[in-house]
């Protein structure tokens, strides 16, 4: 069973925390890298416009997410990769944020990262969320 959890704030560009995720050998060259409300090849310019557009280019830039599986799970990274997609489009905390999502390889245990941009595509708000929201993704 995947758990999930949240890495603490940083307050790196989206360039630099979208470029590790996505290491070609981290992730069986980018094929288990993936977009949520923006493509996976422009979505470093997808976010940034995001904060330009409303004006919310400070602070803190992103949230980050490990969805991880033990090692005994017996999961392919392609399995992985599809429930992390599973996930991050069911979850209501990011319907309205642009999402990039890696799966990788490069340990002993299969693990997405999800990093989600701070401010929200539709209205500009910044991305928050309670330690209800954070219980209630680990049950999702």
């Amino acid at each position: 069973m995947a758990i999930i959890k949240a890495v603490k704030n940083s307050h790196s560009s989206i360039k630099q925390i979208v470029d590790y995720v996505t290491k070609k050998e981290k992730t069986i060259g980018r094929k288990l890298c993936a977009g949520h409300n923006c493509h996976i090849d422009t979505a470093i310019l997808e976010m940034q416009t995001t904060k330009e557009l409303y004006g919310k280019t400070g602070g803190r830039t992103y949230k980050h997410f490990v969805q991880s599986f033990p090692p005994d799970e017996n999961l392919t990274p392609e399995q992985a990769h599809k429930i992390a997609k599973e996930f991050v489009a069911s979850c209501p905390l990011f319907a309205d944020y642009e999402v990039v999502y890696a799966t990788h390889v490069d340990r002993d245990h299969l693990h997405t990262h999800i990093v989600v941009n701070s401010v929200s595509f539709t209205n500009g708000h910044k991305f928050q969320m309670s330690k209800k929201d954070l219980a209630d993704m680990k049950q999702l």
